[in-house]
């Protein structure tokens, strides 16, 4: 990662992030790959988040919580192996768009996503739940 040599009150987007480097492992280590983990977050924060992001005005785009949200509130989603979970995480991956206040994909593509995920689980005759 690099980051321009300003104030620290300047410093802003993927450099304020839980998964960026501390400022003084880019400083002291700058060609060394800084050995981060996610964040291990609990439920009650993922929903403080889902909330937060339902009161973003997106016009046809949502956040990744809010994709995610959508996809396991279908009554298919049961159906899905973590296979079908990890093609879809991938394809999605390649779809959001991040902006200086965070990342955003069309719901639409999520909606797509998890149409061609449960396609081929009903293809040989099943029905889906309603």
């Amino acid at each position: 990662m690099v980051r321009a040599h300003e104030a620290d009150d300047n410093i802003s987007g993927h450099a304020l992030m839980a998964t960026a480097p501390p400022d003084a492992h880019i400083t002291n280590c700058p060609e060394e790959k800084y050995p981060h983990q996610m964040p291990d977050v609990k439920m009650p924060d993922l929903m403080k988040l889902l909330d937060l992001s339902n009161r973003l005005p997106l016009d046809g785009e949502i956040t990744p919580i809010m994709a995610w949200a959508k996809i396991i509130q279908n009554d298919n989603f049961r159906t899905l192996s973590k296979e079908d979970i990890e093609l879809m995480k991938g394809e999605l991956l390649a779809k959001v768009r991040c902006y200086g206040f965070g990342a955003v994909l069309e719901e639409f593509e999520v909606s797509d996503a998890l149409m061609t995920a449960l396609a081929g689980k009903f293809s040989n005759g099943a029905t889906p739940l309603a």
